[in-house]
């Protein structure tokens, strides 16, 4: 038996041995376009929806302000529960066309369905039978739309097992949807507002008329169902295009998913650290911009009193899009964790100029909208770059991966913001004294507007503030796990690696990873 000084001695000398190193495939750009493609069903729906549902409901469709918030809320809270069910049974499936393709090619052509109805108007006289259509219909798009999002979103880690082939192909993803959130919008925005246009009506209510013309409901309707055509359209390429561009390669036999009760293995991800805490960052950063968003065409119409806030919405848009590279150059600059904080400071000279801005002050309406669009960049850009860091991390901690656990409560909190966003405003704006099909709202409707795109979202970035500050997994430790995951990832000399997991396991005690097993030579 040898003593445990010359085993030790041993040890050292084994990770001084240069480690054989097989790199992982590179992405073309072919591949990581394809991948980004996928992103876009996503933004192009839930963003339009985002910005448009509770104008439709409430004006279009002439559901009450109750009835509204009961669909929004309870859309969202089932959309928000199926993401963890729909993340556990992705985890155990396994096909020979994959773990994640499947779902999404099953989902597609369901929830386009699903969402073109989604914005037709029933015939309906009574608002009990509207409650239903409308619920339905959004609990059986988002559940569906679920089915098609959480497997692309885990794909990520199943595409490559570069972290910085991950990084470059969250950075096409982003683009692509922050590029199809301002497609949606133009595509939704422009069809109703040509249909009305071309009505002939407006909705300015001139005269001594008290409620909105026949007319510019019956254009609006047609309008909005040609928007939700053209979106399905869309979403269906977009579907197409993600699944025959990219592969869906099998994990590392080293790290792959143990088998154990999905109980324990959602337990061991819910009460891990860093996840906990970037995900509370995102809930509030998300709220934030949730709120806003789900508010903005009634405040600049209410509040502001611009009409064409759809040509404001796709100013936002536009800068949001054209801002993404400077924020990916900001990202290598000086971090994922440091960015990120830059970004949402940013929100708040916005929320402050808005909170006293007056009516008839369109030229800093426009510049607001291009500040803000850069918020909403970081917002899309920075979270879902994170999150591989933190799978890594748990990795590194525990040897086990449970990518699409994580991703589906990542998601879940995300869609369970903006329902509480949405439910929230649209319940508020009842109790303000909202009119549905009214020309004018009261005084009280445009204080609470303006309440609910300042004051909320500030509220919220202060508490996603306290969460980030927190968050463990800084520039510095993200780089010692590239190098851990590295080693880890070779597979060609099984024997060097246990003596490199042994080293790092015994030197982890001193809660250092400043060892030669993490020095590539």
């Amino acid at each position: 038996m040898e003593s445990a000084k010359i085993k030790h001695a041993r040890i050292i000398e084994e990770e001084k041995i240069p480690l054989r190193r097989g790199k992982p495939p590179k992405l073309t750009v072919f591949n990581k376009l394809c991948f980004g493609v996928g992103g876009m069903p996503y933004q192009l729906t839930n963003t339009v929806i985002g910005f448009y549902i509770s104008v439709f409901l409430l004006e279009t469709a002439g559901v009450p302000p109750q009835y509204a918030s009961a669909i929004i809320f309870s859309g969202r809270v089932w959309d928000a529960l199926t993401d963890p069910i729909i993340g556990l049974l992705v985890t155990k499936t396994d096909t020979r066309f994959g773990k994640l393709k499947p779902w999404m090619a099953t989902a597609a052509p369901f929830a386009v369905v699903t969402f073109f109805f989604l914005w037709y108007v029933p015939g309906f006289d009574q608002d009990g039978y509207k409650l239903a259509w409308y619920l339905l219909f959004y609990c059986v798009f988002q559940t569906l739309l679920s089915s098609f999002h959480m497997p692309f979103s885990a794909l990520t880690l199943f595409i490559t097992e570069d972290q910085a082939e991950r990084d470059s192909a969250t950075a096409y993803r982003m683009a692509s949807e922050v590029a199809g959130t301002l497609l949606g919008n133009i595509i939704m925005g422009q069809t109703v507002f040509l249909y009305v246009k071309n009505s002939g009506e407006s909705r300015d209510c001139s005269g001594n008329a008290t409620e909105v013309p026949q007319e510019i409901i019956d254009a609006e309707i047609k309008g909005y169902m040609t928007g939700a055509g053209i979106i399905s359209g869309l979403f269906l390429i977009c579907a197409v295009i993600v699944l025959a561009g990219t592969t869906e390669r099998k994990p590392n036999e080293k790290i792959a998913q143990r088998e154990e009760p999905l109980r324990k293995a959602v337990g061991k991800v819910l009460t891990f650290g860093p996840y906990i805490k970037l995900t509370m960052a995102f809930l509030f950063f998300s709220l934030c911009i949730q709120s806003i968003q789900g508010n903005l065409a009634l405040f600049l119409k209410y509040s502001l009193g611009v009409d064409d806030y759809q040509y404001v919405i796709i100013a936002i848009l536009v800068a949001a899009f054209l801002s993404m590279p400077i924020w990916q150059h900001v990202l290598l600059k000086y971090g994922k964790k440091k960015a990120l904080a830059i970004g949402m400071t940013g929100t708040f000279p916005v929320l402050i100029t808005w909170a006293f801005l007056p009516e008839g002050t369109l030229w800093a309406v426009y510049v607001l909208s291009i500040v803000a669009g850069n918020c909403i960049s970081v917002a899309q850009l920075l979270p879902w770059s994170m999150i591989p860091d933190v799978i890594d991390d748990f990795v590194l901690k525990t040897g086990e991966s449970y990518e699409t656990i994580f991703y589906s409560f990542y998601v879940m909190f995300t869609k369970f913001a903006a329902g509480l966003s949405l439910s929230l405003s649209t319940l508020l704006l009842g109790v303000a004294g909202y009119e549905t099909g009214s020309c004018e709202q009261p005084e009280s409707v445009s204080k609470t507007l303006r309440l609910l795109v300042t004051a909320l979202p500030a509220g919220c970035v202060l508490i996603g503030f306290v969460f980030l500050w927190s968050y463990p997994i800084t520039e510095e430790v993200r780089l010692k796990n590239k190098t851990i995951m590295e080693i880890w990832r070779d597979g060609r000399d099984d024997k060097r690696r246990v003596t490199v997991r042994k080293a790092t396991m015994s030197r982890s005690r001193t809660r250092s990873y400043r060892t030669p097993s993490t020095t590539l030579m």
